[in-house]
């Protein structure tokens, strides 16, 4: 699916946004409810009753995540990386080993 350039109508904590969006309406509806689930999670769980407070908090918890998985990822490309080397490293051995 390309992008749209449409506008998507979601609810978020019982309120109503109509959403412009360049990607598509799916993945951005996928997105919204997501970001309901957190908000509605907090809710739950919290005495906080303000819903800009609980967005607030939602959203430090969304980027607690993405940034915990950016690392994961930088993690995984640098062992990944460290592998190709390795890798390179043994097939060359193993290239002059057959040319001799």
């Amino acid at each position: 699916m390309g992008s749209t350039n449409e506008s998507v109508r979601v609810n978020i904590c019982g309120d109503e946004y109509s959403i412009k969006t360049d990607i598509d309406i799916e993945t951005t509806k996928k997105i919204a409810e997501y970001v309901n689930q957190k908000m509605m999670e907090l809710k739950r769980n919290s005495p906080i009753r303000d819903n800009l407070k609980i967005a607030v908090l939602s959203a430090l918890n969304i980027a607690g995540e993405l940034h915990e998985y950016r690392e994961r990822c930088e993690k995984a490309q640098k062992k990944l990386s460290d592998f190709e080397h390795k890798a390179t490293t043994l097939f060359q051995k193993i290239e002059s080993g057959i040319s001799e």
